[in-house]
């Protein structure tokens, strides 16, 4: 059965997905390398989509099977970080709490006062935060290995 590029950007969100519960149940640790998994699968899963639709030659079409691929595993990125920052609020404040740690030591024009009111903002809007990088890295991640998987092969195509 061949797969479209949305079906193929729903597995790659997936196989992320599951990768990222894997390491979070064996609590690695969140400067391991292996949290590179996640865009290993994505990379490839979009690659996987561009290169399904050799038989088409022109960018467009080809970065448009990306484009579908990256755009659906992005949107189950998003919901995934979302319902993981939201059930882990334990997890969330440990985060808010290493982060104003660091600041301490570096404070350098702040008061503690300060650093303290920071990291009662940084806990109120922590979760818009983290959702708006989750989809700018994985847009930007998705257009860069969607126009180099489409333009390398559209090029060699033409050769």
């Amino acid at each position: 059965m061949i797969l479209n590029a949305t079906r193929k950007g729903l597995i790659t969100g997936i196989l992320m997905i599951l990768a990222g519960l894997i390491l979070s149940a064996l609590k690695t640790p969140d400067n391991s390398p292996l949290h590179y998994i996640g865009y290993i699968f994505y990379g490839t899963g979009i690659v996987w989509a561009v290169i399904a639709s050799k038989d088409k030659t022109k960018f467009g079409t080809l970065f448009n099977e990306g484009f579908r691929c990256f755009i659906m595993a992005t949107l189950l990125m998003v919901v995934y970080t979302w319902i993981y920052w939201a059930t882990n609020p334990k997890k969330m404040d440990e985060t808010v709490a290493k982060q104003k740690e660091v600041q301490l030591k570096n404070a350098k024009d702040r008061t503690p006062l300060e650093i303290d009111q920071q990291a009662k903002d940084t806990r109120k809007y922590f979760i818009p935060m983290v959702l708006a990088g989750t989809v700018f890295d994985f847009l930007l991640i998705g257009v860069v290995v969607t126009t180099a998987a489409a333009g390398t092969l559209s090029l060699s195509k033409k050769n």
